[in-house]
């Protein structure tokens, strides 16, 4: 990138570099959720339609991870990015994005007035602005032109949570505009020599909106901080009623969601059939019974009907543990559901897998 303008872009890396300096500063120590979370958006920068499996397989080798698919399918889902089609739709808005920012550090204001339309605008189609979508862009920038990660910044990047990157992109997009002194009047740096007390006092004012805007975004950066802490807290109350119920239906504890739809179903069963059930049983009922409104009032639902038969292909049971011979390319096989899956349906988030069995012909 470096081939013109030389001198100028060094000083926009330059204040890029003091921004990044003061953004680590105030985000004190990152938690290694969200370092992952940026490392799993850097492999995606290479390859917009690399499945959860891949993803995984990428951070063990680049990273020294241990994950499996199912890790990233769920970090994915915490930051709203579980939908493939909008994946990609992000990364690719990402993409053009970056694309435009190189062109605005060369100089091209053309290029500087499109990056300042494209990147205030929603990355997905249906209008909505991902909360990532900042955030994105800056990583995707630093992958895509490593040439200006001359104070190994990336690393640093990599610890900003949503808030924070998407204030330091600001400070990028203000580093190259302070530089090349874009959105300026085109005459306001004509006849320097002639008019130089007017525009000493031009750059007084130019200086004073700047200290303005800086306060204003520090303001608002700190009620964004206020309102991710919120929501983290909230994730976090979330996760333990996820583990919680996850925990009950593993198979330490005999998968006891898994056991009450049988229970349940069984009972129903003799039911329909007249069968009187022996008095001495009740207790057990009434107690399968309460447990069972128990879990629904919790919002925690199967994700499959038990004992159901269906046809799949080798995509259908990706997100699935699999129990049969391998799938060829195109085929679909016949598979019975043995464990349903449990999903907590207010935050659409995934307790628990299904688990499915190949049915023999």
């Amino acid at each position: 990138m470096l081939n013109i303008n030389e001198e100028k872009i060094n000083e926009v890396v330059q204040n890029i570099h003091e921004a990044m300096v003061r953004k680590a500063k105030k985000s004190g120590k990152s938690s290694e959720e969200i370092v992952t979370e940026s490392r799993i958006f850097s492999i995606i920068c290479s390859d917009f339609d690399l499945a959860p499996s891949k993803v995984a397989t990428l951070m063990n080798s680049n990273y020294g991870y241990d994950m499996t698919g199912e890790e990233v399918i769920r970090i994915f889902r915490n930051r709203k990015m579980a939908n493939p089609n909008e994946r990609k739709e992000l990364f690719k808005w990402a993409d053009n994005v970056a694309r435009l920012f190189k062109g605005a550090m060369l100089g091209k204001k053309e290029k500087f007035e499109k990056f300042e339309i494209l990147r205030k605008e929603p990355a997905l189609k249906s209008g909505k602005k991902h909360d990532s979508q900042d955030r994105i862009a800056a990583i995707m920038i630093y992958e895509n032109y490593p040439e200006i990660d001359i104070f190994d910044d990336k690393n640093s990047l990599y610890l900003l949570g949503n808030t924070m990157a998407k204030y330091f992109f600001y400070d990028m997009v203000d580093a190259v505009r302070n530089v090349y002194f874009f959105n300026e009047n085109d005459g306001s740096r004509a006849g320097q020599t002639e008019k130089k007390n007017k525009l000493s006092y031009e750059q007084a004012l130019r200086k004073v909106e700047q200290l303005e805007s800086a306060l204003e975004r520090t303001n608002t950066m700190l009620q964004d901080l206020q309102d991710e802490f919120d929501e983290q807290l909230e994730a976090s109350k979330v996760k333990e009623l996820a583990d919680f119920f996850a925990m009950l239906n593993s198979e330490k504890y005999g998968c006891i969601l898994d056991e009450l739809l049988v229970v349940r179903k069984g009972v129903d069963a003799l039911r329909k059939s007249n069968y009187e059930l022996p008095i001495e049983i009740n207790g057990l009922l009434i107690m399968v019974k309460k447990l069972v409104q128990f879990v629904r009032d919790s919002h925690i639902e199967p994700m499959m009907k038990i004992d159901s038969i269906k046809e799949v292909s080798a995509c259908d049971i990706e997100f699935c543990n699999y129990e049969g011979s391998p799938f060829d390319s195109d085929k679909t096989k016949k598979v019975r559901v043995i464990s349903p899956g449990w999903v907590y349906k207010d935050k659409d988030l995934q307790i628990s897998r299904p688990k499915v069995k190949e049915v023999k012909s």
